[in-house]
């Protein structure tokens, strides 16, 4: 059945938190009893890869924040972009944080000898009615966690740099004599290519992917 709300809710969703493994995905992956194990520890180590990349990204993330206090009169800003910056700031480590906290249970996980068991008992649990293993209902919203802190973290930051730009623009009166006008609006339009274009890409992945998932079940 259509339902356009779900599917404006899941793509919203979307742009924050990959799909790449969704409850579907990771169900097929629990109870496919020819290829489980090659198939959990394909699922590991795409795992431990995806949070290493994350991890690295908000470190660098956070060193851009940390260094935006610096070349930035941040004691002359609004409080509105220190509250972006810090909260980003905060972010980032989180994301880094948790990567490595997801890295370290993979790989525990990757390491014991009953890994099919120690994976679908941390990610799922055994339902007695269709006796198949079924993931937790907030699985994917905590493996995607460090990427959504990570997300996050880029968001609020730029957030802060905008919301300064254009604060300088008002204080000289939206002024085409000033540069403080030409700054943000410039700044403005690369900031909305960019936007539309990660829009495009993420939701082009996100269609392609659930194409995919559905081929792969007929």
């Amino acid at each position: 059945m259509f339902d356009p709300v779900g599917r404006v809710f899941n793509r919203f969703f979307s742009l924050l938190v990959p799909r790449d493994w969704s409850r579907s995905t990771l169900k097929d992956i629990m109870n496919n009893d020819d290829r489980q194990k090659e198939l959990i520890s394909t699922y590991i180590e795409c795992e431990i890869a995806k949070m290493s990349t994350t991890g690295v990204t908000a470190a660098l993330i956070a060193g851009v924040i940390s260094s935006g206090f610096d070349w930035y009169n941040i004691n002359n800003t609004s409080w509105v972009t220190r509250a972006m910056w810090f909260s980003g700031l905060v972010l980032a480590v989180a994301s880094v944080a948790n990567s490595a906290i997801h890295t370290a249970a993979f790989l525990r996980m990757k390491c014991d000898r009953n890994v099919s068991e120690r994976f679908k008992e941390a990610l799922g649990n055994d339902h007695t009615k269709d006796n198949h293993w079924h993931p937790h209902a907030l699985t994917p919203y905590v493996l995607g966690g460090p990427t959504l802190h990570l997300k996050l973290a880029v968001l609020t930051f730029v957030i802060g740099l905008f919301f300064e730009l254009w604060r300088a623009a008002v204080a000289a009166d939206l002024s085409w004599k000033s540069d403080d006008l030409k700054i943000a609006f410039i700044a403005t339009l690369v900031g909305a290519f960019v936007f539309i274009n990660y829009i495009f890409s993420v939701l082009t992945l996100v269609h392609n992917s659930m194409h995919i998932a559905k081929k792969s079940k007929v």
